[in-house]
């Protein structure tokens, strides 16, 4: 049996729901120190959550990989299949992008907002990448099935 890491995706994506509150509390609290909303930590927790939510992703699309390679007979098409995981990589790469948008909001420095973008784009483009990892497992499974 192999355990798909959704729980670890939606921990990821909690935590930065948590990191984007704390910062509004952060800008709302009149106490607050002008360090506590420095625009380089803000770019530090931006950049460390998008390279950690695109490490899960990642993650999930490996263990996909591995589930189709361990049950080749499966009950669905080969288009169903890949359309499935054409779809999940499309939701997962715009919720990077929310990611960078909500982080984006909270800087005001430009240069920041352009490296978070590059990074972002970055993160996108691994994610995009990991399709071409399963048209090789698509292909085989097919063969082998047809052989069947």
């Amino acid at each position: 049996k192999i355990d798909l890491p959704i729980a670890k995706l939606n921990q990821c994506r909690y935590e930065i729901a948590q990191q984007l509150a704390e910062m509004d509390m952060s800008t709302m609290d009149e106490t607050a120190k002008p360090s506590d909303t420095k625009s380089g930590a803000i770019l530090d927790n931006s950049l460390n959550s998008i390279a950690s939510f695109a490490a899960r992703s990642v993650e999930l699309f490996k263990k996909i990989a591995e589930m189709s390679l361990l049950k080749s007979t499966l009950e669905v098409d080969m288009k169903t299949q890949a359309d499935t995981i054409k779809f999940l990589n499309e939701v997962l790469c715009c919720e990077i992008d929310n990611i960078r948008e909500q982080f984006e909001t909270k800087t005001k420095d430009k240069e920041d907002r352009d490296l978070l973008f590059v990074e972002t784009s970055n993160a996108v483009s691994y994610l995009q990448e990991t399709l071409y990892f399963f048209v090789p497992i698509l292909k085989w499974i097919v063969v082998k099935t047809s052989n069947s």
